[in-house]
């Protein structure tokens, strides 16, 4: 029997996490597995853990709270590798998500029946209010999908799955220099892949995630891009030499205002959702430039109260 242990790591989001959990209420186990829930607590002030326990023995699944104090994203996933490390399959899922009923049996099914190392399923983001859905047809909150197991060369932790057993050779951790920055479930894929690792792609295995109304303003949208460009250069920085990187930054920005510009085109066509797009790929394009001459953006830090 296989043993599933699904985690979560979360930073201050109680309310979030309650709703994440209460979805696990009606989630299918794959056949002939142990399905164990696990959450990774990276607030020194432990603001998870009276929902965890409220929730305790109601889920249908055993659930586990672990407090890891050490701050940053990275050190909860790793925390998250040490207490999977028992179990054959390891799932990541953010707080601030709901699943499907049958999210994990789709997962299970490509990464039992192929040779990948971690298995990628899709996000699919809502709003509060009608009105504000128009954002979602921006590459601001689009995900790409892909064909049922497509091959994948990177993944992120919002929703994947990871064979334990294949992953151990690999001695694969999240990289803790990209503590604050964010991009190190980026870099830790990568890392597999580079190692000879194979991701696939699980069409159906969908996750659900609520866009807020603090963020559907261009500010938070367009910060967001530029961290994404930061985040880009950050992976190359770490595993390339100087030249390479610096070639990729070139390039890649280069083609980002390409793209940019042929949005805002499009905008004559498309309306606001052409200049959005021109915009994301412009804010994407700063962060690849000023990323290469050292330009950082922390949106993860915070004061450490160890």
């Amino acid at each position: 029997m296989d043993i599933i242990t699904v985690c979560a790591c979360t930073y201050q989001r109680p309310e979030q996490l309650v709703e994440l959990l209460h979805s696990f209420h009606g989630l299918n186990a794959p056949a002939k597995t142990e399905v164990r829930v696990c959450i990774i607590d990276n607030d020194i002030d432990t603001s998870a853990q009276a929902v965890v326990n409220s929730l305790s023995g109601i889920l249908p699944f055993s659930l586990k709270y672990v407090h890891e104090k050490q701050p940053g994203i990275p050190s909860a996933r790793n925390r998250a590798l040490t207490e999977a490390s028992n179990s054959d399959f390891l799932v990541f899922v953010d707080d601030d998500e709901t699943v499907e009923p049958n999210w994990l049996i789709e997962l299970y099914k490509i990464a039992s029946e192929t040779s990948a190392i971690f298995v990628q399923g899709p996000v699919e983001m809502t709003v509060e209010e009608p009105t504000d859905s128009w954002w979602l047809d921006t590459i601001f909150f689009q995900q790409k999908v892909y064909p049922d197991r497509s091959l994948r060369k990177e993944s992120w932790s919002n929703n994947v799955m990871l064979n334990m057993n294949l992953l151990a050779p690999l001695n694969c951790q999240f990289d803790d220099q990209l503590r604050y920055d964010g991009g190190s479930d980026t870099l830790f894929f990568q890392d597999i892949v580079r190692k000879g690792g194979i991701g696939r792609y699980a069409a159906k295995a969908r996750v659900f995630e609520v866009q807020p109304k603090s963020r559907l303003n261009w500010q938070w949208a367009l910060q967001r891009q530029f961290r994404f460009g930061i985040t880009r250069v950050n992976t190359r920085k770490l595993r390339y030499p100087a030249i390479k990187t610096y070639a990729y930054c070139f390039v890649r920005g280069a083609g980002m205002v390409a793209w940019g510009i042929g949005n805002l085109i499009s905008a004559i066509l498309r309306g606001k959702r052409g200049i959005a797009d021109g915009m994301a790929y412009f804010a994407r394009a700063s962060g690849v430039f000023l990323g290469a001459f050292g330009v950082r953006r922390l949106e993860y830090a915070r004061k450490s109260k160890l």
